[in-house]
């Protein structure tokens, strides 16, 4: 098993150490979970008491963390999450790699033009006119469509989906059954209540550096492009409408939901089951909580909650106000009683 010293771990995150730092470490856990021979790290102020009481033998801390810890050795970095990420890279097992080469099962079209040093696994489909770049690995059962294109150094794991026309950037990473280009969500209602569905021309367009977790939908633009600009971060289960615009840097957590032609501003953060309606603009920086509804435009480094979605300081004194009405109900019950009285 590997070891390093926490002196050793300390100069590799560019740390202070303060306590034992000839402790050797040989993995890493929580602070509730961690036991003697074990890192962690400490971010939250929440989680002051388990600092305290943790049997890690090392803990990574803000620099300014002013409160002793007697029980175990500290070191002090600007940013523990960041520091901790990096810790764990030094502990976790290398990356799974996958040598280039074509599974005899794959089918790829004639047409279908192929970088260098591919890793095509079993069952994948490459369609007429499809376009991957140098280094990508499709995983198996994975398809890329017609004239769709997969950027350099991709990643498609096991059953995602690559409609037509869709155009991915470089460094994506596409997890279990992600589907990029599907058909927006658009129908005409006709005089008897029935619907015709109107068509979908449009594409998908993902820019670089993108993630997106399993089992998401992109859909393809009713006309023009849906957008995923660099650096998206997606969590799984998440649904993303037609002619939707994601700017550079945004995070969407799990199962959020953007109706079509909503423009959600670069480095804004909707948290998890976030609805938001469409034709709306997201301003930059924004963060929409979990659970929140999104029915109005949101103004940029602006915090929401709620639905509909209202400035946080608002809705939690809405929230505070409507944890007072039983009493508040006694009240008025007690006055008209004296009233009638």
């Amino acid at each position: 098993m590997k070891s390093l010293t926490l002196v050793e771990l300390a100069e590799r995150v560019g740390g202070e150490l303060e306590g034992d730092g000839d402790i050797a470490i040989h993995s890493v856990a929580g602070l509730l979970e961690a036991s003697e021979g074990q890192i962690s790290f400490f971010s939250n102020a929440k989680y002051r008491k388990l600092l305290l009481s943790t049997s890690a033998s090392g803990v990574l801390v803000p620099r300014d963390w002013s409160e002793a810890v007697v029980n175990t050795t500290l070191i002090r970095v600007e940013n523990p999450d960041a520091a901790f990420a990096e810790v764990c890279r030094l502990f976790c097992p290398p990356p799974v790699s996958y040598p280039p080469g074509i599974h005899t099962s794959a089918v790829i079209a004639d047409s279908a033009q192929l970088g260098k040093e591919l890793h095509i696994g079993p069952h994948v489909v490459i369609d007429e006119g499809a376009v991957i770049g140098d280094r990508c690995v499709l995983l198996a059962g994975a398809l890329v469509s017609r004239q769709a294109q997969l950027g350099e150094d991709s990643l498609m794991h096991a059953g995602a989906v690559l409609r037509e026309n869709v155009v991915v950037g470089k460094r994506a990473i596409l997890h279990n059954h992600v589907v990029i280009g599907s058909d927006g969500f658009g129908y005409t209602v006709n005089a008897d209540g029935s619907r015709t569905k109107v068509p979908q021309v449009g594409i998908v367009r993902v820019g670089d550096d993108v993630e997106i977790g399993a089992h998401t939908c992109v859909d393809r633009a009713r006309f023009g492009e849906t957008r995923i600009g660099n650096g998206v971060k997606i969590d799984n289960l998440v649904q993303i409408a037609h002619n939707v615009v994601i700017g550079d840097h945004a995070v969407l957590v799990s199962q959020v939901g953007i109706s079509g032609s909503t423009v959600v501003g670069a480095n804004a953060i909707l948290a998890g089951q976030v609805g938001v309606a469409g034709h709306l603009t997201i301003g930059k920086k924004a963060v929409v909580g979990a659970q929140g509804g999104v029915t109005k435009d949101v103004e940029p480094g602006t915090y929401v909650w709620g639905t509909p979605a209202t400035e946080f300081k608002k809705y939690s004194k809405s929230l505070s106000n409507i944890k007072r009405l039983p009493k508040l109900q006694e009240r008025v019950s007690a006055l008209e009683n004296k009233v009638k009285k």
